[in-house]
């Protein structure tokens, strides 16, 4: 059985790693706020999923904060590991690196493994960072593994999803039926299951974890409404009206009616991932629980 240490672990995806899967490994958990990566005794651990962070806040924190944080303390520790003779270091970054708020014309665009990466905020500056110094440590005896989930959601899940199902269940008239554009989510099941497939496969490059296909805004709050088993009508806004909005509005109708979505075919073949759950299904397990 695999020796794994996991940072984060009372974090929203390292916590669901530890519960969903800590009988598929030999799990040890360490906090980086108490323990020194340098102070670390790695010797015989098959690998390190690092799942520690300072995430995304919409308040913001200072930039230096992100960076001893999200940049130095991942620096340490893979420097740790690959003394001790770690062979493998999980990395779980974000979509965030490639600073990209979405596009509200072009549905067919898609992002992928080799798209290239302009962080527009601390959090993504930060994780690339990390990303790169980790790429450069990758040889044949340090593989490296870097994860980029889109919008994580699931139970404790704060964010979006979280504020849509909400809305959907008290808002009887919903006009966001808008079902052209295309976002990339991933449940923290289903991420998580990629997550032990990776360690399991030992298998190195960038990862871009999401659910089986791309959701629009119409198709999602349809899918809510269904696992909440509530009608509600769902009804797409006038095409005057949205072209207003989208001039008006820019950032808001970005995160509505924008298409920011991922291509994933190539890493998903590499580890022969197929997430467990549809989006539908995912959304019924979390309400549920």
């Amino acid at each position: 059985m695999f020796k794994v240490l996991l940072t984060g672990a009372s974090g929203f995806v390292g916590s669901n790693f530890l519960q969903r899967h800590g009988e598929d490994f030999t799990i040890t958990t360490v906090s980086l706020k108490s323990s020194s990566p340098e102070s670390l005794n790695l010797r015989g651990y098959d690998c390190i999923l690092h799942c520690a962070a300072l995430v995304h806040q919409m308040q913001g924190a200072p930039e230096d904060q992100y960076f001893a944080v999200n940049y130095e303390l991942t620096k340490k520790l893979a420097n740790t590991a690959k003394r001790a003779g770690v062979p493998h270091f999980v990395f779980v970054s974000t979509a965030h690196v490639f600073g990209d708020s979405g596009d509200l014309y072009d549905h067919a665009r898609r992002l992928d493994e080799k798209s290239p990466c302009h962080p527009h905020d601390p959090y993504g500056r930060s994780k690339l960072a990390a990303e790169q110094y980790l790429q450069s440590l990758s040889d044949e005896t340090f593989k490296v593994s870097i994860v980029r989930p889109p919008m994580v959601y699931g139970k404790g899940a704060k964010g979006n999803i979280l504020s849509l199902i909400k809305l959907v269940k008290t808002v009887p008239f919903m006009p966001l039926g808008y079902k052209e554009n295309a976002r990339s989510i991933v449940y923290v099941g289903n991420l998580c299951y990629q997550l032990s497939l990776i360690i399991q496969k030992r298998a190195g490059g960038i990862f871009l974890p999401q659910d089986r296909e791309p959701i629009s805004i119409g198709t999602l709050v349809e899918s809510i409404a269904l696992a909440l088993k509530v009608k509600r009508i769902i009804f797409k806004p006038p095409q005057m009206l949205l072209k207003a909005l989208f001039a008006l509005t820019p950032k808001v109708s970005l995160r509505l009616f924008g298409t920011l979505a991922m291509n994933s075919t190539e890493s998903d073949r590499a580890i022969e991932y197929k997430a467990p759950m549809t989006t539908l299904e995912a959304l019924q397990e979390m309400i549920r629980n």
